[in-house]
């Protein structure tokens, strides 16, 4: 459990940060005063965790991916087919797209990630593992498709790992559009993805 790296109060630290995310707060705002407040601690108790501002929110952000990761792969391995494990990984998506947003906020929101990267970059090895994490949940989505023989393609991962993802991209594009082409569905949306993805792997 991610939980054992960290002491209570960072961890109270971490979810005070992603609770400001949450309301919609831009990362590059919040003050130390901020978090304290959330997050139940003094001001001089993040002090004691973290060297600056920018460092806490960074180990935030990591914090909140490795715990999404984790419930990402918890419900899609809940699902029982290839098919449905598929449609839970866009129904996913689609929630965090609508509401959770917080960890794309702190990346794209004004002046990108130049406040931060110094921080993240520090964590490189956490990145990778929260990556290789991510490749767990294709190899497990692929190797139920092949189990059912709903993927006959034998390709090297890289290409697998690139169909997935081209079809996530291509379902997420759908939240763009559909503002202004009210004839398309979030299903028909999920039931192209789909349709993309199996053309890939056959």
């Amino acid at each position: 459990m991610e939980h054992n790296l960290y002491s209570e109060k960072e961890i109270a630290i971490f979810e005070g940060i992603i609770a400001l995310m949450e309301k919609g707060i831009n990362p590059y705002s919040i003050k130390v005063s901020d978090i304290a407040e959330e997050a139940n601690v003094g001001k001089g108790t993040i002090y004691d965790y973290f060297t600056s501002k920018e460092e806490a929110i960074s180990q935030a952000i990591l914090f909140g991916i490795r715990k999404e990761v984790e419930i990402v792969y918890s419900r899609i391995k809940d699902k029982e087919g290839f098919k449905e494990k598929f449609y839970e990984l866009l129904h996913i998506i689609a929630e965090y797209i609508d509401s959770n947003m917080y960890v794309f906020r702190a990346l794209l929101s004004d002046g990108g990630i130049q406040k931060f990267y110094e921080y993240l970059s520090d964590y490189k090895h956490d990145l990778c593992q929260y990556f290789s994490r991510i490749n767990h949940i294709f190899d497990h989505l692929l190797e139920t498709g092949f189990n059912e023989k709903v993927i006959t393609k034998v390709e090297d991962s890289y290409y697998r790992y690139m169909a997935i993802s081209s079809a996530i991209m291509g379902f997420s594009q759908y939240f763009g559009y559909r503002s202004f082409n009210h004839e398309i569905s979030m299903e028909d949306a999920m039931t192209a993805s789909y349709k993309l993805l199996i053309k890939a792997l056959n």
